[in-house]
């Protein structure tokens, strides 16, 4: 199996169309891209809040996810972490489908709560391990940095490998939470398991 790793760092010559879809949705986050020479590139926390406030193009939750038809898509973080600053640069006054997009910052061991997207921080991961056992059968969208955060039922994982970000994809916890995933994320995933046979 062969990965395709290419947020910030070199990119593989295969996935070029790949490419150019991650590329637009770091430019979808208002991030500037910049060319060799001008500046460093994008942080590794930039490039994980860029996915994360874009994520909502990309999946549906049911119905019932949303109190009304214009209700806020929230995106919750535990943890401590720098992604939580970059997504609240990101997020801005932007919307989604006609809804507001708002961060919930989670003190440490606070419960999630109500929320759409959760990004876990590998540092809350430890110290909350049965966060993602508790929300199981929820339909939040749950995002990770850690090696076995798709094995502990998590739905997207945002791994760092060397100096690139590779997103990782588990279906079969996407099913569990009724969270469609589009075929266009998928095609970004370097990782996709729990497929239906």
């Amino acid at each position: 199996m062969h990965t395709r790793q290419y947020i910030f760092g070199q990119t593989t010559s295969r996935g070029f169309a790949r490419v150019a879809v991650a590329l637009a949705l770091l430019m979808l986050a208002g991030m500037k891209l910049i060319s060799a020479g001008e500046a460093p590139a994008a942080s590794e926390y930039q490039v994980k809040a860029a996915f994360i406030v874009n994520f909502p193009k990309y999946a549906d939750w049911p119905a019932d996810a949303f109190a009304t038809t214009n209700s806020p898509i929230v995106i919750a973080v535990a943890g401590e972490t720098k992604v939580a600053d970059e997504l609240q640069k990101a997020i801005g006054d932007r919307t989604i489908n006609g809804r507001k997009i708002v961060l919930r910052r989670l003190a440490s061991g606070e419960e999630t709560g109500f929320c759409h997207i959760l990004f876990v921080s590998a540092a809350d991961r430890q110290r909350s391990p049965n966060r993602l056992a508790r929300l199981k059968d929820a339909a939040v969208l749950t995002v990770g940095e850690g090696d076995d955060f798709l094995k502990g039922g998590g739905v997207i994982n945002l791994a760092r490998r060397d100096k690139k970000i590779a997103m990782e994809v588990n279906l079969a916890a996407a099913g569990n939470a009724q969270i469609k995933i589009s075929s266009k994320l998928l095609s970004l995933a370097d990782v996709v398991t729990g497929k239906p046979e």
